[in-house]
């Protein structure tokens, strides 16, 4: 029997190569805060605020500094305090704001 080579040539070798990419990463948080004056002042308060509670111990989610995707994700998986209060203030808000528009 006689066998056949190939030629290395005919053989490629595939090599995956990965680009190199950087994006920038927003620190400011929510889309819809993010030409707010304040706002930087006010996400450094509450990362400030968290990494406090975390040193000890009681840490937990912020809204505050979630994007609004982030949030609405956390909503609709029913991770959210939905507790009387937390309507009534979300309500509030709500009303509030559409005081402001007018």
């Amino acid at each position: 029997m006689r066998r056949t080579l190939r030629s290395s040539s005919s053989i490629r070798a595939f090599n995956t190569a990965r680009s190199f990419q950087t994006s920038r990463t927003l620190a400011a948080g929510k889309e819809s805060a993010l030409n707010h004056e304040g706002r930087a002042e006010e996400a450094e308060h509450h990362k400030q605020d968290q990494l406090k509670k975390q040193k000890e111990g009681k840490g937990h989610w912020k809204d505050e500094l979630a994007s609004d995707s982030e949030s609405i994700i956390k909503a609709d998986r029913g991770e959210i305090d939905a507790s009387e209060d937390t309507i009534k203030k979300l309500q509030d808000e709500t009303a509030k704001m559409m005081q402001q528009k007018k």
